[in-house]
């Protein structure tokens, strides 16, 4: 089955709907490469990179900041609605990975595709394109490309590039992709029936508001089936792969073509779907926190209440204490450990 077949079947079972504790354990080792010196590269439609993603050198996905703002003095991590910057789905995603190429395989339409050098006025230096793709077009006899109206210089072109890069994944396609590479991207973050947070990559909003996805943990950290193996992204129109989305825009003045971002094991030529395991870094809810969660009697939940109502302190020993002299007030053993994390969880 070819790249783009597996993408039509992916864009399917989106369609029908088929996909389905303690803050830090321990530090997640990052790896260590010099932004300065490694050449980044961004890919457009239609176009399949490939990379190996090192192994043993760290943590090979880098969640990228709000530089703008990290930067300066008087940096705050929060917006002026209160909404952590560092943990919104605005950042893109760098991915490290070693001898990028670009796949051209004729039977996906990706026979034209190559790596343009750009030149020193542009934001990256590289950039993956397909000259095949409506929007994409040599410039000033090839000295120059044009990119869904944006020229840019080219130094050269080239089918492979020699050593490491840094592969950019932008904007809201970013958690998509961080998803299917991340240890456990295919639980959304919220917490089971125990009450305990099940550390997955995203939490979504469940108030209709309109609100973007956020990353619910600092890090996506590379699955372990994936080290030191070569691995594709891929991002065509989602109009080349939906037929009933290419009949909406062409019966829709009002809509718009979007993008869709694919990840392939390049040795079975399979899609890579999300997992789940057991990351380094546990999550934090914003939206989907629910102190109640793990029930306890109602009497007990009653005297959680009155506790965080009258203001009394909120250190364990304390609430321990206090539990433990209403002791014979409760109907049944109190769960002191429980009643613990719902007094802390309230009261904060």
């Amino acid at each position: 089955m070819g790249f783009k077949d597996q993408v039509r079947n992916e864009v399917e079972e989106a369609n029908t709907g088929n996909n389905g504790g303690d803050n830090e354990r321990e530090e997640l080792e990052q790896i260590d490469v010099d932004m300065s010196n490694i050449p980044f590269i961004k890919f457009t439609p239609t176009t399949l990179v490939a990379g190996t993603i090192p192994k043993d050198e760290g943590n090979p996905i880098i969640l990228f900041k709000n530089y703008n703002r990290l930067n300066a003095d008087d940096f705050d991590a929060f917006d002026e609605e209160g909404n952590d910057m560092r943990y919104v789905s605005t950042r893109y995603l760098g991915i490290v990975v070693d001898n990028p190429r670009v796949v051209t395989s004729e039977e996906d339409g990706l026979d034209e595709s190559v790596f343009v050098e750009t030149g020193s006025d542009d934001s990256t230096a590289y950039r993956a394109v397909n000259y095949a793709t409506e929007g994409t077009s040599e410039k000033f006899g090839g000295e120059g490309v044009s990119i869904n109206g944006d020229t840019y210089e080219v130094e050269g072109t080239s089918t492979e590039i020699e050593g490491r890069a840094i592969l950019v994944v932008d904007r809201t396609a970013a958690t998509s992709v961080a998803s299917k590479l991340d240890k456990n991207g295919a639980v959304a973050a919220g917490m089971d029936e125990s009450g305990q947070v099940n550390d997955g990559l995203i939490e979504y909003p469940n108030d209709g508001d309109g609100d973007e996805a956020r990353y619910a943990r600092p890090f996506v950290e590379m699955r372990e089936d994936l080290l030191g193996k070569e691995v594709g992204f891929m991002v065509t129109y989602r109009s080349e792969v939906d037929e009933e989305w290419a009949e909406r825009l062409a019966n829709d003045d009002s809509a718009n073509d979007m993008m869709w971002y694919s990840v392939f094991d390049m040795e079975s030529e399979s899609a890579v779907e999300p997992t789940t395991g057991d990351p380094i870094v546990g999550s934090y809810l914003y939206w989907n926190f629910d102190a109640s969660a793990g029930r306890i009697p109602d009497d007990q939940y009653e005297f959680v209440e009155q506790y965080v109502d009258e203001g009394l302190p909120t250190d364990e020993e304390t609430i321990r204490e206090n539990v433990e002299s209403n002791a014979d007030g409760f109907d049944t053993d109190p769960n002191a450990d429980r009643i613990v994390e719902l007094v802390q969880a309230y009261a904060n």
